[in-house]
Order: structure tokens, then sequence, then C-alpha cells
């Protein structure tokens, strides 16, 4: 199963969870202590935190103005709008077997996403991860950093390996998945590649 599959080719329906349990979710998990100021290679400042379950319309504005290709190559097709059910879908997790965290800049009403990565269960030991930033911003280390920190954190929360199939001329998510703290392995699936990482030990860096 592709990344693609995982994450938009299920049939569009509520969460499980509802705005209540959500934030009661994000809560019990102290979620918002992961919220942390980010030094990007440029020099540039932007905010990292979990994503919350009032995410949901910044979610769709982000993908609203991510490229073409961009859209292409994190999603494997064509997909110009982010409906509400999915952003809801995306938004509104357990902070434990799903999770996600997000970049950010501006503050209050003006604070934008520029990046997102998460993890879906594909079982109770391994997740699928998935992530994407805005074109302008990509090229400065927010993968990279944001990855390190959910492979942290996935582990905490007993997973062992975590996942992720890129279109094989994908050099960027590619080489971010190859790069981390953790051993990988990879395998050609169906003209794609898949990067398991074993995350079942410490990392030997931290970003």
């Amino acid at each position: 199963m592709s990344t693609a599959q995982t994450f938009n080719q299920r049939p569009a329906a509520p969460t499980e969870l509802d705005t209540e349990a959500a934030w009661a979710a994000f809560a019990r998990h102290n979620a918002a202590s992961l919220a942390e100021t980010i030094h990007l290679r440029t020099g540039a400042t932007i905010q990292m935190r979990a994503i919350q379950p009032s995410d949901a319309e910044r979610l769709q504005e982000f993908h609203a103005r991510l490229s073409p290709d961009t859209i292409v190559m994190r999603y494997f097709r064509v997909a110009p709008v982010l409906h509400a059910q999915d952003a809801w879908r995306l938004t509104h997790l357990d902070y434990d077997r799903r999770m996600a965290l997000v970049a950010t800049i501006g503050e209050g009403q003006d604070e934008r996403i520029i990046g997102v990565v998460r993890y879906e269960p594909l079982s109770d030991t391994e997740g699928e991860l998935a992530f994407v930033v805005e074109d302008d911003w990509q090229g400065q280390g927010i993968s990279t950093k944001a990855l390190s920190r959910l492979l942290r954190y996935a582990r905490r929360h007993g997973y062992t390996a975590m996942s992720a199939v890129t279109m094989a001329n994908n050099v960027r998510m590619r080489d971010v998945l190859t790069h981390t703290e953790y051993p990988c392995a990879t395998r050609y699936e169906d003209g794609c590649l898949r990067v398991t990482l074993d995350i079942s030990q410490p990392g030997s860096a931290h970003a």
C-alpha cells in the first residue's frame, strides 16, 4: 500500500474522535509541550507544534498553496482541494497511534501552516509516514527537523518501525528518509521506493 493510499484513498468519513475527544487526547498526551522554536538553515525562525483539532481550516489553506507538482509528489495524484471531511480527519487525532506535527509562521489569526509531518498505524508496532512542505519553504531543513522529532515521539509511544513510500524521482523525500539517525532499509515496490526505519533503539543524533 502506498503512502497515498494510506492517507487519501479511504472513504471520506468523520474521524472516530469528535472535537471534544480530540482535545481531551491532546491534553492527556501533553501535546502542547511539544511546541518549540526552530532555526532553519537560512537563519529564518519558525514554530513547530502538534497539530490541533482547530487546525482544519489552516490545513485546507496550506494545501491550497501547494503547487501541482508538490501535491502529486505527496499524494501520488492530482488533488487540488483538501475537502473538509479529510481536513477534519487529519486534525482530529489520538496523539498516540495517530500523530502529526506542523511547522508554522505567524501568530494568532495570522498563524499559517507551512509544513506537516505525520504517521498513521500500519500495525501495533509499525506506522506509515508522510510529510509535505510548502514550496517556498522547501530545502530549508523543515522536514528533517520535524521528522526527527516525530520519530522520537513515535518510539516513546510504542512504535518500533516507521515506513514511507515515495516516488523514485522524489529525491528530497528520499534523502530526508535515508539520512535520519535511525537504520533504514529500502526496496522498490510497483515503481516506487519504500523506506523502512528501525526506531526500536534510540537514534544516534538529534536534529
